[in-house]
């Protein structure tokens, strides 16, 4: 019998909006691996069976969140909360469940254990060890440092590293892992506070100077010079430049320029203009107010330390500033003099001298050029997810 794996969404999904607007919780990357994937390589579950139990605009024939992808007709279904990442003790309780028990924490089910014919529960278990979960934006890049440890483990974990050229300087105790394909070259590497990650193709230039804890995925490019702190992650074919701090990036977006950038978060298909600039901590050092899509207000973070969050598909140009924990929706593009508020609505086109909507249409028109760029196509299933995002978004820009 089969055994699947299947991801559900958190009750409040809003509370991790924009970054979940277009994606399901599971697919939030944290470490190196998104949660998905660490959950599938700790159980052992390949990406044949493993599916996803989220929103319709999530659903398409050409959606890579389906529900499954096997073809089997009966097994077993470990069905997981998306936004809790795996750790030894709850993957052990997860692997000794049999069908119809469940754990829960908190009188929530964090994770089930059913069949494709059945999924009546009849014995809930209490789990009350601990584990880490993303239940705000800001919780990514919190947990950033201690989960590119732990996905490090998962990866390289009895592989070979590729060698390190001598025109390269390292230092530290923690290991350095290269994959096939990577270039580094007269770059920096201290591992002093933890490992760093090199994935395969990706390239650090001439210059560089890297801290550990570090990742890089496949075919991301830190650009020559650029200065990175511990705790910062580069998803798949990002561009990375100037100063980051304990930022994570997702798949294919830009920040190549000078600029600072920390304690922050930028979906997929971002772009930072040059000399682009962040704050991340507050002159009076209080605590960071940080809007919350869910109760549609400002609420405390509990972290002094907290950038830019950006959602999928904006930009902003040359120079921009950003206020303390400014959260930008999905589809924005930002541009001029001055700070912008610190909660820009998703589609907004503008900056602080004021904002219109920045219309679906040339949304289109743009990601389709972003896209094709990296020679990717922006087919039926992309416009599906940001045609959603732009209708339940029209409120907060002031529209029925």
């Amino acid at each position: 019998m089969t055994t699947l794996l299947q991801f559900v969404e958190p009750f409040q999904i809003e509370n991790l909006y924009p970054l979940t607007i277009t994606r399901p919780a599971a697919d939030l990357r944290c470490g190196i691996l998104t949660i998905a994937e660490k959950w599938m390589r700790d159980l052992g579950i390949g990406q044949e069976n493993t599916g996803f139990l989220t929103r319709e605009h999530l659903n398409h024939p050409q959606s890579r969140f389906k529900a499954f992808r096997t073809t089997e007709s009966s097994g077993t279904i470990i069905q997981v909360h998306g936004a809790i990442i795996p750790n030894p003790l709850l993957i052990a309780h997860t692997k000794g469940l049999k069908p119809g028990e469940a754990l829960s924490h908190n009188n929530e089910i964090i994770v089930s254990c059913i069949t494709t014919e059945s999924n009546e529960i009849s014995n809930t278990i209490n789990y009350t060890d601990s584990f880490d979960s993303i239940d705000r934006p800001y919780h990514i890049f919190a947990l950033n440092g201690k989960e590119i440890i732990q996905d490090f483990a998962r990866i390289t974990g009895g592989r070979s590293s590729s060698s390190l050229t001598s025109s390269n300087r390292a230092l530290g105790p923690h290991p350095i892992f290269i994959e096939e394909g990577a270039k580094v070259e007269c770059a920096t590497l201290n591992s002093n506070d933890g490992p760093i990650y090199i994935g395969k193709n990706a390239e650090i230039m001439e210059g560089s100077l890297v801290r550990g804890p570090f990742a890089m995925c496949e075919g991301a490019v830190l650009k020559m010079g650029t200065k990175v702190y511990s705790a910062t992650t580069l998803g798949p074919y990002c561009v990375a430049g100037g100063e980051i701090s304990n930022v994570v990036f997702w798949g294919y977006s830009n920040k190549g320029h000078d600029g600072f950038l920390g304690n922050a978060v930028l979906g997929e298909w971002c772009n930072i203009g040059a000399d682009t600039n962040a704050s991340n901590l507050k002159n009076t050092y209080d605590e960071v107010k940080v809007w919350n899509y869910s109760s549609g207000r400002f609420e405390k973070s509990g972290q002094q330390f907290c950038g830019l969050i950006m959602g999928d598909h904006s930009k902003c140009g040359i120079n921009t500033m950003f206020n303390t924990g400014t959260v930008v929706g999905v589809g924005c593009n930002l541009f001029g003099a001055g700070f912008p508020r610190q909660f820009v609505p998703d589609f907004s086109w503008g900056g602080a001298q004021g904002f219109v909507t920045h219309k679906l249409d040339a949304v289109h028109k743009t990601a389709a050029l972003v896209l094709s760029r990296r020679k990717r196509e922006y087919g039926d299933f992309e416009k599906q997810i940001m045609e959603y995002a732009y209708k339940i978004t029209a409120p907060l820009r002031g529209e029925e």
